[in-house]
């Protein structure tokens, strides 16, 4: 991993775990379907409950039934249920506590990031911290797409230009992350150096390159090499690869694998 992209892992979780605490006392978190509380009545152990928030934003609590809790933090839910016991006329003036055992809310990131899976969410979060809290990016990684499925709206995906993220031009401490998001890190198209080079190997391909500036990634040509005798191995459509002259003016496609010969004595 290049020195870059540990920076900006480093200064994003460190600014992750400085707002994250912050972020939960200040708002709470607001439950969500599917969502799992425990509810304890205080001194009334048979009113002692597990439930988990339904799709439709309910649970369903003894001796008073469904209550719409989708929405509300913790406190105003232990509000609701003892009103909804008081007037049920089951305990006089009740103690009621609610804490959160599950959440239910959560998103995926997969592709190019260091530890890809579900990630719950607790509070409102952001494409910088989801990328964070992932592990940070990897050294193939490209660009990155949200993929959001509204009830009834059918999908809606989102491109970012994963350059304008690390540059600032895409604020991405700005963009929000919804229940149920798919995060995607795509791999960047790379390239490859054979031969008579500094560093041979795999290197990404992120803007345009010309052979040169391709070479140079790689550290350039070795003291044997020679700028003369540079060859592209390119793949067709149909899967053939050919080989064919290349000067340092060139451009780089996806995939090429660029072979620097011996120079002549």
């Amino acid at each position: 991993m290049t020195m870059r992209w540990q920076t900006w892992i480093a200064s994003h979780l460190a600014a992750l775990m400085m707002i994250w605490p912050h972020a939960a006392w200040a708002a709470g978190h607001r439950l969500v379907p599917s969502d799992v509380i425990q509810i304890k009545v205080v001194n009334q152990g048979d009113l002692d409950t597990q439930a988990r928030v339904e799709q439709d934003g309910t649970i369903n609590f003894p001796y008073v039934g469904r209550l719409r809790v989708s929405g509300m933090t913790e406190d105003q839910v232990s509000s609701v249920i003892k009103t909804a016991l008081e007037r049920a006329d089951v305990v006089k003036q009740p103690q009621v506590l609610v804490s959160l055992l599950n959440f239910g809310a959560q998103i995926s990131v997969e592709g190019a990031v260091s530890q890809p899976g579900l990630l719950p969410i607790d509070r409102p979060t952001t494409l910088t911290q989801v990328l964070a809290r992932a592990g940070g990016i990897k050294d193939t990684a490209g660009n990155v797409v949200t993929i959001r499925r509204p009830t009834g709206r059918g999908q809606q995906v989102f491109h970012y230009d994963l350059k304008d993220i690390m540059s600032g031009k895409i604020n991405g401490s700005q963009i929000v992350v919804q229940n149920n998001d798919e995060v995607y890190v795509e791999t960047a198209p790379v390239y490859f150096l054979y031969g008579y080079v500094a560093r041979a190997g795999q290197y990404p391909l992120s803007r345009r390159l010309s052979v040169q500036q391709a070479l140079a990634a790689g550290g350039g040509i070795s003291e044997l090499g020679s700028e003369s005798r540079i060859k592209i191995r390119r793949r067709d459509a149909s899967g053939h690869v050919a080989e064919s002259d290349a000067s340092l003016d060139d451009d780089v496609r996806p995939d090429d694998t660029v072979v620097v010969n011996e120079r002549f004595f």
